[in-house]
């Protein structure tokens, strides 16, 4: 189900201009699970609202951090390790959120780019993620106790 941000919104699922192949684009997989709507439709929805030009500007964790922004995502962690993140994660209220982890070394490091994951919770929670790197393993099996984990959200 589409999230409310996008009422009224005219949505286009051709294949946009430069982007990621579509198994390797882990942001905006996780925008398209936060928001309910196939990838191609995400990128072309961005860049209709003019927070991209392109697909692969999904690369920059800025831009990124530019489109929570726009939607309204409010930050609920920052760069907290996935051991104290993990079960703090249950009193969040319902709805989809936009992870990133940061592996040991967070946002601040000089070098540092995050790998994009949902969390979506309904009563419970689960976690999202494209597995590009590793197809023989969910992406919740990867991230370990130290990883710095950012959470943005909820949508519903």
């Amino acid at each position: 189900m589409p999230a409310s941000v996008l009422a009224g919104a005219v949505l286009n699922d051709r294949a946009p201009r430069e982007i990621l192949p579509y198994d390797k684009n882990c942001a905006a997989m996780t925008f398209s699970r936060v928001l309910g709507i196939g990838v191609y439709a995400t990128i072309n929805h961005f860049v209709t609202k003019g927070w991209i030009a392109k697909g692969t500007d999904l690369e920059n964790d800025e831009k990124i951090l530019a489109i929570l922004g726009h939607l309204g995502l409010e930050q609920q962690f920052k760069d907290e390790k996935w051991s104290t993140a993990k079960p703090k994660l249950s009193a969040l209220k319902d709805g989809r959120y936009y992870g990133m982890n940061y592996g040991t070394r967070g946002s601040t490091a000089g070098d540092a780019s995050g790998h994009a994951f949902a969390i979506v919770k309904k009563g419970g929670w689960g976690v999202f993620g494209n597995n590009s790197e590793r197809s023989d393993r969910t992406y919740l099996s990867t991230i370990h106790p130290d990883h710095k984990i950012s959470v943005y959200g909820p949508i519903t």
